[in-house]
């Protein structure tokens, strides 16, 4: 089947999630003793937990999975307030709507690629109009984008990792939104071909500093890595390529502090791109940034419970957001690793925006604007 953008256009129609105070529900910490008699598939929430039918902690548990928000701190109070809302804005029969997630204010549109289609073979750039929630599929660049992953909004541009397929490395390129015209930014490190550039941030020196885990190699699209999976950090005035980080599985998600004073990097080495393994990590890190993009002080901040932590953005009071992949939507941690509370999305998100004072999850077949009462530390 054959796609394509402007003159075919899938126009969907959003609906609301009636969310009453009912539908957020505080956990209590009599939690944290289940007794013996429990069980839960690492792979599925906490809502999924088995526990003796005699239990308070029983009859409470199965009941979470019609909640919408759970609260594990009062402190997510402060970020979802008392009435939030959630509303589906596009939805579609294939997994159109997975990584990603550049907002270009100008023409109020939000960027972003599809899962592997077509039998591993290719990935969509689509875009949604947040005014009217259209969205266009299969956006075709004037020169190819192979297998387009995580996105950045930059002066105007959608910033792109490109994982490559085959023997082509991976890169970065821009994408200007109107005209379509690719421009690439750096596609090698000192002749070595990039794995399969996973996420991607841009400082506010004009620096990128991207994620480049080897998934391209593990799902069957990329040839055998030439590099480790390392962060970089990117200065186009200099042409300067720098490691910045390893001793990462697979690192992925990465997003700074408000001030920039920290970056947080999601290693989801427990997924190996065609299984999981509960021995490897599933967690955030934090780095402090010294001068020259210089990283140190390397720490633990949090592991997720379920899955992996893909995307991640931060809000203007430090507070952490991660998707969680085939996970149980959105958690949310404050800067020491205090788990505060999740956004609870149907099949997880593996990535998604924050615009102004509001969350849009993609969800494979579906993308989520969830409201809240605080606000991202991007600006737009």
């Amino acid at each position: 089947m054959k796609f394509y953008c402007i003159t075919f256009v899938l126009i969907l129609n959003s609906y609301l999630i009636d969310v009453s105070p009912i539908q957020i529900k505080k956990v209590p910490p009599y939690l944290s003793v289940l007794g013996s008699n429990f069980t839960r598939p690492i792979l599925e929430p906490f809502a999924s937990t088995q526990v003796d039918d005699n239990t308070d902690a029983s009859h409470f548990i199965k009941k979470l999975k019609s909640e919408n928000f759970l609260v594990y701190n009062h402190k997510f109070y402060d970020i979802i307030g008392r009435n939030p809302k959630i509303e589906v804005l596009a939805s579609a029969n294939y997994s159109f709507a997975h990584e990603g997630g550049a907002y270009i204010a100008k023409f109020n549109e939000l960027f972003f690629s599809s899962n592997r289609l077509d039998n591993n073979t290719k990935v969509q750039i689509n875009k949604i109009n947040l005014e009217t929630n259209e969205v266009s599929f299969n956006i075709t660049p004037k020169e190819p984008i192979l297998f387009a992953n995580g996105m950045y909004s930059y002066d105007g541009k959608v910033i792109i990792c490109v994982q490559g397929q085959g023997n082509i490395g991976g890169s970065i390129v821009s994408l200007d939104p109107k005209t379509k015209k690719v421009t690439t930014i750096v596609d090698n490190f000192f002749g070595l071909k990039f794995n399969s550039p996973n996420d991607i941030v841009v400082s506010k020196d004009g620096s990128y500093w991207f994620t480049d885990p080897s998934y391209g190699y593990g799902e069957g699209f990329r040839d055998a890595p030439q590099l480790g999976d390392y962060v970089y950090r990117f200065d186009p005035f200099t042409g300067n390529i720098r490691v910045v980080a390893d001793g990462f599985i697979k690192p992925n998600g990465l997003a700074f502090s408000p001030d920039e004073k920290v970056l947080y990097i999601t290693d989801t080495g427990f997924f190996n791109g065609t299984g999981y393994d509960p021995k490897r990590p599933h967690a955030i890190y934090a780095f402090d940034v010294k001068k020259c993009g210089i990283l140190s002080n390397r720490r633990l901040v949090a592991v997720t419970d379920v899955t992996i932590p893909d995307g991640i953005k931060l809000d203007i009071e430090g507070n952490i957001y991660v998707g969680t992949y085939e996970g149980d939507g959105i958690q949310v941690f404050d800067d020491s690793g205090t788990l505060l509370g999740k956004i609870n999305i149907p099949n997880g998100a593996a990535n998604f925006a924050f615009i102004r004072n509001t969350l849009i999850a993609l969800a494979e077949t579906d993308i989520y604007s969830v409201e809240l009462k605080i606000e991202s530390a991007l600006h737009f």
